[in-house]
């Protein structure tokens, strides 16, 4: 990257400043269909203009201290991305879907004027501190000579690790026997979530930010037709049935990071290049996941449909990118370039970064059963070695919803008084009575709903030593 090229995204205007955009979060949070999710809202009712961003946690987060690449499925980076989201989207017509008043009444409240103000506000603030950490240390990366083609083959690299993570991903459901389920979670987070994707990048194109190439030279996200049958089919199989964003609570922070690092670049012409970087990034990505998807549900494949020919389709991509990576080069000159190769850059990483929060929570959710046998001998180190440690305690009334949140930190869960229903994917139900426990790792998305009339629960914090040494037992014994 020359020294003109500035990073896409830089905290340190913000840095010291925190304070006035947390408490412009919270004003724009207070809106009515950002309050938390009550019992019946654990999956939304085909309700766009509902989104729980957990308001309440904005009472003790600062944001001073931007996301880091160790931190990304920690609750900060959760709740800014549910944000960023919700203040994009703003921006998206989705109309009522009766004549009904008060079905009005949310139409208009969702889109008030008070709301979008406070939202164009906070978003530069919250693209700072989401994504800094995709463009850092990338100077060395970004500085290299014009070489189209030796850049359009990361595009090859990103495919094959992509590939790599979904076998080894689909393999471990299938012997954990959560196929069904784990597909329940990962089309919430690539089905339910595209739509997102797309609007973004339709709306680049209509503010002209592709107009730099030419029509065949542009990234695109349609999947094709054949692909859209075989991810509705999918997605039906496994109950994903729903609207867009039916299933807002179960989304990852690193699945909303991807649909957001896109509207990020999107919506600002001077980020025309990385947003081409990202892009490509993405349909990469999409391309990678389309062919594992149909290798494991073959049987779902629609009739007649050709084979999936992704080796013929990935050359065909890199070329596309090569193409439009020299375009750039020649007409625009290196800072454009540097700027496309950032985009890449940053989306390589996120991409890394979201492959492994999504390998963790389908590892936890498919061997849950083992974390509950994890948690009764954590409980028993607990009583022999540290009967002090750390713990929060909570009581809780009748149908107390937590909406879906993840800690900084491991900790059990046991009930001491009453009943609990506790979920991590669409559709779990673990429920929990009096000696019950499981252990909850740090970063893993998890809600609860109180069944009695009162439940007592206590949260141990756990050192993360212990949960390493009882994690690796997983895959200690799972066959080659």
């Amino acid at each position: 990257m020359t020294q003109a090229t500035p990073l896409l995204f830089d905290f340190a205007p913000f840095v010291g400043h925190s304070e006035r955009y947390v408490d412009l979060i919270k004003q724009f949070a207070a809106a009515q269909a950002f309050r938390s999710a009550e019992v019946s809202e654990l999956v939304l009712d085909d309700d766009y203009h509902r989104r729980p961003l957990r308001p309440e946690d904005f009472e003790f987060l600062k944001f001073a201290k931007p996301v880091r690449t160790h931190n990304v499925s920690r609750l900060p980076s959760l709740a800014a991305n549910r944000t960023l989201l919700s203040i994009y989207e703003l921006g998206v017509a989705r109309l009522p879907r009766t004549m009904d008043r008060v079905e009005w009444a949310r139409f208009g409240d969702f889109y008030r004027d008070d709301v979008q103000v406070q939202g164009a506000q906070i978003a530069p603030f919250l693209e700072a501190y989401a994504f800094e950490y995709l463009v850092q240390d990338t100077a060395q990366d970004t500085a290299q000579t014009l070489d189209a083609l030796a850049t359009a083959a990361r595009l090859s690299n990103l495919v094959e690790a992509e590939s790599a993570f979904w076998d080894q991903t689909f393999a471990r459901l299938l012997r954990n026997d959560y196929l069904e389920e784990g597909l329940r979670f990962i089309m919430v987070q690539r089905w339910a979530l595209a739509p997102s994707k797309r609007h973004a990048l339709t709306r680049a194109a209509a503010s002209g930010l592709f107009d730099m190439l030419p029509a065949a030279l542009r990234p695109a996200l349609d999947g094709g037709e054949a692909n859209a049958a075989l991810y509705e089919r999918v997605a039906a199989s496994c109950g994903v049935t729903r609207q867009q964003h039916a299933y807002w609570q179960f989304y990852l922070p690193t699945s909303l990071a991807k649909c957001n690092l896109l509207y990020a670049l999107a919506r600002r012409p001077d980020r025309a290049f990385g947003l081409v970087g990202a892009a490509f990034a993405a349909e990469a990505e999409w391309l990678a996941f389309s062919a594992a998807l149909e290798r494991a549900c073959a049987h779902l494949k629609p009739a007649g449909r050709p084979a999936n020919d992704a080796q013929s389709r990935q050359a065909a991509l890199v070329a596309r990118f090569a193409q439009a990576l020299q375009s750039i080069g020649d007409i625009h000159g290196t800072n454009a370039y540097a700027q496309t190769v950032q985009g890449l850059a940053a989306a390589e990483r996120l991409c890394e970064r979201a492959r492994w929060d999504l390998g963790e929570q389908l590892l936890w959710l498919s061997s849950i059963r083992r974390y509950v046998a994890f948690a009764h001998r954590i409980s028993t180190r607990i009583d022999a070695e540290c009967p002090d440690i750390d713990r929060e305690t909570f009581v809780e009334p009748l149908e107390m919803c937590s909406t879906t949140h993840v800690h900084n930190d491991h900790r059990l869960v046991t009930i001491q008084e009453g009943e609990m229903l506790f979920w991590g994917n669409v559709g779990m139900q673990l429920k929990m009575n009096v000696g019950d426990m499981v252990l909850i790792p740090d970063g893993r998305l998890h809600g609860s709903t109180v069944l009695s009339g009162e439940c007592t629960y206590h949260q141990p914090i756990i050192p993360d030593d212990w949960v390493q040494a009882l994690v690796a037992e997983l895959d200690a014994q799972a066959p080659a």
